[in-house]
């Protein structure tokens, strides 16, 4: 079994709408993640279980590729909560000795939360609708946990000079 990881949890933040495009019958959220920049999610419903596969397009291409998925949200009861789903985005990829390829790694991620509303709400002026919105927060693998209740001590601090004694412009 695997070892629960703790984590610090950052603010919870609305992330964007969710909007529907009757044209197309596409579902899609702008997420705007400051320095990061802004991307557009399509939430393409799956029939199995009513959640969603999150999908981006491309660098540059019309083609989109899976990135993830939501899961329903459940009571301690085990009850879904309706009109509630949930996914872990993992932050950085790690190489996989096993599987000999690179793989994300949720240690330290942004967790999703779309909110479906009860009644879709028009939205702007081109037949848009608002059926909901995603809130998301960062978690980040607290430094204690993953070294045994030890704290990181700060890394010895370089020189500034290289081997031929040539300073380095960064």
């Amino acid at each position: 079994m695997s070892e629960k990881i703790k984590r610090t949890f950052g603010k919870e933040r609305n992330l964007g709408d969710i909007i529907h495009n009757p044209k197309t019958n596409s579902v899609f959220c702008s997420i705007n993640l400051g320095f990061f920049g802004k991307k557009t999610i399509n939430f393409v419903k799956r029939k199995e279980d009513g959640c969603y596969n999150i999908m981006v397009s491309k660098y540059n291409s019309e083609e989109t590729i899976k990135v993830g998925q939501t899961f329903p949200v459940k009571r301690q009861d085990k009850t879904i909560v309706e009109g509630l789903t949930q996914t872990t985005l993992g932050l950085f990829s790690t190489y996989d000795n096993v599987k000999k390829k690179e793989l994300t790694n949720s240690s330290d991620a942004l967790f999703l939360t779309t909110h479906r509303l009860k009644e879709p709400e028009p939205f702007g002026d081109k037949g848009f609708r608002k059926v909901g919105y995603v809130t998301g927060r960062f978690g980040i693998e607290d430094d204690i946990a993953s070294n045994n209740g030890s704290t990181t001590q700060a890394s010895s601090l370089q020189d500034d000079l290289d081997d031929d004694e040539q300073e380095i412009p960064f």
